[in-house]
């Protein structure tokens, strides 16, 4: 007989969309252990608040700009803004366009820039290039197919940070709301050797002419040029979804755009249709999870949601994907034994 599916008692990741769950003796998984861990650790490092925002300050003094802050018209991004310009710091704002867009998340950026009156910019890609590059990880059969559109936009940010002299790039990243995510459901974005080992094989090219960051490009920015990513809501130690987005509706008229990371169409497509339906995986479950331990939402109402079918935008590309074969990333050349160990020694260095 198959081995049993097993559910996390505290949240509702499984043993089957996640193999490597380990339970406690009251049948608590390792993720959600680890989560209230780093969460102690969380809560003490916001009482660094004041000293952060001085240090974003100093680091633009005699600039224009004191910090980068890339806007996607979802929930974190625009409350960081909010946070930015209540606390006096000058952030220079940007997004990028790849095609992909919601008109929601577009108006729901203008919304604020202009209401704040923040310089912005927006990044347009070649969607040539880029078509090409997500059509060879849509063939490649892989799990991760949302690589391209994240690596391009750390690259982008990176390349913006230094092009205007930035030393700090604030993000919206958050251990509330994003604190569990298994590798089970994908795979790191920042591999450049991965993205250019399934762009030539499916491409027959070497390189495409997009915004790209390899190892070193990494290393240099953010140790030799000393820029730093500050996830500036996890020194907000309250910092609650569905509250940020009731403040954001009454004071800048923002309009919410339904699930996380559905603030883009081809990500809207990735995360409700690609992978329920080409692996089998519903990335729900980590999201819920980390609302669940941030006490945003109760076991029940996750069980509840996650019977509630998901409604994707068609692309009308479905039948097609469903005949490429599966692949796990280490079927592709990659770098991740590299970039663990000097991960490890990286920990290492900082106790």
């Amino acid at each position: 007989m198959p081995d049993q599916i097993q559910i996390c008692s505290n949240c509702v990741l499984d043993t089957k969309e996640v193999p490597d769950l380990t339970f406690d003796c009251n049948g608590v998984c390792q993720y959600c252990i680890d989560w209230h861990k780093r969460e102690k650790t969380r809560l003490l490092e916001a009482q660094e608040l004041p000293w952060i925002l001085d240090d974003i300050r100093k680091q633009g003094r005699g600039k224009q700009y004191d910090c980068l802050l890339g806007l996607s018209g979802g929930v974190d991004s625009s409350l960081c803004l909010h946070y930015l310009v209540e606390n006096e710091i000058r952030p220079l704002c940007w997004s990028m366009d790849n095609g992909y867009n919601s008109d929601v998340s577009d108006e729901n950026i203008m919304k604020m820039v202009e209401k704040l009156k923040i310089p912005f910019i927006k990044k347009v890609i070649d969607l040539n290039e880029y078509s090409d590059l997500q059509a060879a990880f849509l063939k490649s059969g892989v799990k991760n197919i949302e690589i391209p559109t994240d690596h391009i936009l750390m690259a982008l940010q990176y390349e913006t940070a230094i092009e205007h002299g930035i030393n700090r790039i604030i993000g919206g990243g958050n251990h509330a709301t994003e604190g569990i995510m298994p590798e089970s459901y994908g795979y790191n974005a920042q591999d450049l050797r991965h993205i250019l080992a399934i762009y030539k094989k499916f491409c027959k090219r070497k390189r495409p002419d997009l915004p790209l960051m390899s190892l070193f490009g990494y290393i240099k920015a953010r140790f030799i040029k000393d820029i730093r990513v500050i996830n500036l809501l996890d020194f907000y130690p309250n910092y609650n979804r569905n509250e940020a987005i009731e403040f954001l509706k009454d004071r800048y008229d923002y309009v919410s755009y339904g699930e996380k990371h559905c603030e883009n169409t081809f990500t809207s497509w990735f995360q409700t249709w690609y992978l329920p339906n080409k692996w089998g995986l519903d990335k729900r479950k980590p999201h819920f999870s980390s609302l669940i331990n941030s006490g945003q939402m109760t076991r029940k109402e996750a069980m509840q949601k996650l019977l509630e079918r998901q409604e994707f935008p068609e692309l009308n590309i479905e039948d097609r994907i469903m005949k490429f074969a599966r692949h796990e990333h280490s079927y592709y050349k990659n770098s991740k034994r590299l970039r663990d160990f000097l991960s490890r020694i990286y920990v290492y260095l900082k106790r």
